[in-house]
């Protein structure tokens, strides 16, 4: 996929600094423009609704959420009106703001005085008065359910929630009620609007959300080796990881390569990790896509390479067991935040290619190096069960080419999600398949709430997070045992600085962003990497 000069300065960047995101790029700000009383912006990639911000002179800003990418606002006599957008995700960046002045509005002509003249035609029934679509709703909660009345014919309203210091999130409601998700310990200010352009908002209505529950004593830590090896995930810039994954003491660690990279650039990184002891779990990505026959065909080389009695080892001294055994064939590639298109035909034609693909780079794999298998995404992530049935179907003897499941089961549903992926592997007749846990963590800043943690609670402290580690790892070992090969920890190390930013996806880390220690859960941390 060719990249713009923008992009490729920004991935520059972020293999320099360690600090590349993927999903970055519907953060950032739309482009503005002005015509007449039209205020139009891009399209972000990846994006389907705006949060759009008007500034009248003396007046509270007002916001609303729109799928389109144009809005033409009331009109305010005789002031000027700033406005601005942004994407609706989580901590996207505001465009910078334009503005439209607004002249005086032109006198309306006096009256006639000329006599009316009766028609001697009857007049036809007058027209019932315009429906007004963006007048505001009055809301009322009953508990923690929130109701309004239904505004002229509109069915689809936007919901506003705002909780101290954080930024209000906003959401789309069918219908006339909702039971909003839970913050505990926080007194959240809720307001409703139409979803029409230049709608008023309701007035705001609180919801005082009972605190935290203390997290239920773990079970006794498993204190034998577990049957399946914990490794960690380490950042998008591989060098500069490998201080935090040595000091955490992990035996294996999963580094992403973009598919095509060639073996001989990734020498460097799979001899200091191996220098350490540390066995490399590559990544192949391909993000946003299917890759092509040629980049699967690649993974033979780095098979070749750095398999069990590769040709990078011969002459070398590093541990044997060092040596790459499997290759994870891209990342959450069934979730629809990757790509534009997300009807049934385009998830079947993806499913369809990847395991074409699939099938195209295990063979090259089993030709050059024999004792590496590769992993395929078991995560039915947004296509549900149709994910796996469209790779059969493509494929049908597509289990005897996969030695591995992948799946990243956030939260605290993970026993479901697992165990539809053992049912759904074996109703498509796929042998005993081990799962990998690639990626599962819990985002903690020592009890500071953040803006989410996939279902648990968002003000963990550093020793919740270790019991609940704790006990969710012992909890699958009891429950699939040999079924479950490898599970490793989201991440190796905090994006940000603690206290800095409110998203959960900066706070995973084993570590603090610094190498600084995160209490007991560092301890926790470093306790299921040593077994």
């Amino acid at each position: 996929m060719r990249l713009s000069r923008a992009e490729r300065r920004l991935r520059k960047l972020a293999s320099q600094h360690g600090t590349f995101d993927r999903k970055s790029s519907v953060r950032r700000a739309p482009h503005l423009t002005v015509s007449g009383h039209k205020v139009s912006w891009n399209r972000v990639r990846g994006v389907s609704t705006y949060v759009f911000v008007r500034k009248v002179p003396n007046q509270p800003a007002q916001y609303s959420v729109t799928r389109h990418t144009y809005a033409t606002p009331p009109v305010v006599p005789n002031a000027t009106v700033r406005y601005s957008v942004r994407t609706n995700v989580n901590r996207s960046s505001w465009a910078p703001e334009v503005s439209i002045t607004y002249g005086p509005v032109t006198a309306k002509p006096p009256p006639s005085t000329t006599i009316p003249v009766p028609d001697p035609e009857p007049k036809p029934t007058p027209r019932a008065p315009a429906v007004n679509r963006t007048e505001a709703p009055v809301m009322s909660a009953s508990g923690t359910k929130l109701s309004w009345n239904k505004v002229a014919d509109v069915t689809t309203y936007v919901l506003s929630a705002t909780a101290p210091g954080q930024t209000t999130q906003y959401t789309e409601v069918s219908g006339t009620s909702v039971t909003p998700a839970a913050v505990p310990g926080q007194t959240v200010q809720y307001s409703v609007r139409t979803a029409e352009d230049g709608s008023a908002w309701s007035l705001p209505v609180p919801i005082p959300w009972p605190a935290p529950q203390p997290t239920p004593a773990p079970p006794p830590p498993n204190s034998g080796p577990l049957p399946f090896q914990v490794g960690i995930v380490g950042g998008s810039a591989p060098a500069y990881e490998l201080s935090y994954v040595s000091s955490e003491g992990a035996k294996t660690v999963r580094l992403e390569f973009q598919i095509g990279t060639s073996a001989s650039s990734m020498e460097s990184v799979m001899g200091s990790y191996a220098a350490k002891g540390i066995r490399v779990l590559p990544l192949a990505g391909f993000s946003g896509r299917v890759p092509t026959t040629a980049e699967a065909q690649n993974l033979g080389t780095w098979a070749k390479e750095f398999g069990p009695g590769g040709t990078y080892w011969a002459g070398k001294s590093e541990p044997p067991n060092t040596a790459v055994t499997d290759i994870e064939f891209g990342n959450e590639t069934s979730y629809s935040y990757q790509f534009s298109d997300n009807s049934s035909s385009a998830q079947t034609s993806r499913a369809t290619q990847y395991a074409q693909q699939f099938k195209t780079a295990v063979d090259s794999i089993r030709a050059a190096n024999a004792n590496v298998g590769l992993l395929a995404q078991g995560d039915f992530g947004n296509d549900g069960a149709a994910w796996m049935d469209n790779m059969f179907k493509a494929v049908p003897n597509f289990g005897s080419y996969v030695a591995g499941w992948t799946i990243h089961p956030y939260g605290p549903g993970w026993q479901s999600r697992m165990d539809a992926l053992v049912s759904e592997s074996a109703k498509n007749g796929a042998p005993n398949i081990p799962m990998w846990i690639t990626e599962w963590g819990l985002a903690t800043d020592n009890g500071r709430c953040l803006n989410d943690n996939y279902g648990f609670n968002k003000c963990m402290t550093y020793s919740d997070a270790a019991s609940t580690l704790t006990s969710t790892v012992n909890s699958m070992a009891s429950r699939y045992g040999s079924k479950l090969a490898r599970f490793y920890i989201f991440q190796a190390h905090d994006r940000q600085a603690s206290g800095s930013s409110s998203d959960r996806e900066d706070y995973f880390g084993g570590l603090q962003s610094n190498g600084g220690t995160k209490g007991d859960y560092t301890t926790a941390v470093k306790s299921l990497l040593a077994k």
